[in-house]
């Protein structure tokens, strides 16, 4: 009886493995027929410049403003959150994973909410990833932000992916290893 246990357990265990593998290439297969992970998913990459909060240890405290520019040939996530956003809190230990373990850049976009304020909250968390100012909500606009947190994923000018609500960081280092794979990130 012990034996046909455990067979029964591996089994489970073999299945459960395999069925979330085919869970992954599935949702894979979605992104793509859906334009997703591709030159052109139908977002327009926007260039932006806007003052960084000394939080990040990308460029260190000398400098006062990060551009789009300076994030050239490396792949990064633009997260639009605020400090009121709960659904915003839980994903910063995700992104700043994602920056630690991944190598991966981070830019944390606070919408339209003081200074003061936002130095405040991280003070409490403690990100070490870049976070930034919108405070005139001019590049949550442009990307026609309506509900936060919103993430994208974009590499040299261009917008890969796109996810609406808490990022899932296996999803994220997913897409950014087919786009590696695929020679988009070099």
């Amino acid at each position: 009886m012990g034996i046909i246990l455990s067979s029964f357990v591996g089994a489970l265990f073999f299945l459960s493995e395999n069925n979330n593998s085919f869970e992954i290439e599935n949702e894979l297969a979605s992104l793509k027929s859906q334009g997703y992970l591709s030159d052109n998913i139908g977002i327009e990459f926007h260039p932006f410049n806007l003052t960084r909060i000394n939080s990040g240890n990308l460029f260190g405290e000398q400098k006062k403003l990060l551009t789009s520019d300076d994030l050239v040939n490396r792949p990064y996530l633009l997260n639009f959150w605020a400090t009121w956003c709960g659904p915003c809190r839980a994903e910063f230990d995700d992104l700043e994973s994602l920056w630690k373990e991944n190598n991966l850049v981070v830019v944390g976009v606070n919408q339209g909410e003081n200074r003061n304020l936002v130095e405040r909250f991280i003070m409490t968390y403690e990100p070490t990833f870049e976070i930034v100012l919108d405070l005139d909500l001019n590049l949550s606009s442009t990307y026609n932000i309506r509900g936060i947190p919103v993430t994208f994923l974009i590499y040299n000018d261009k917008v890969y992916d796109k996810w609406i609500g808490p990022i899932s960081k296996s999803r994220v280092e997913t897409a950014v290893a087919l786009l590696e794979e695929n020679d988009i990130i070099k």
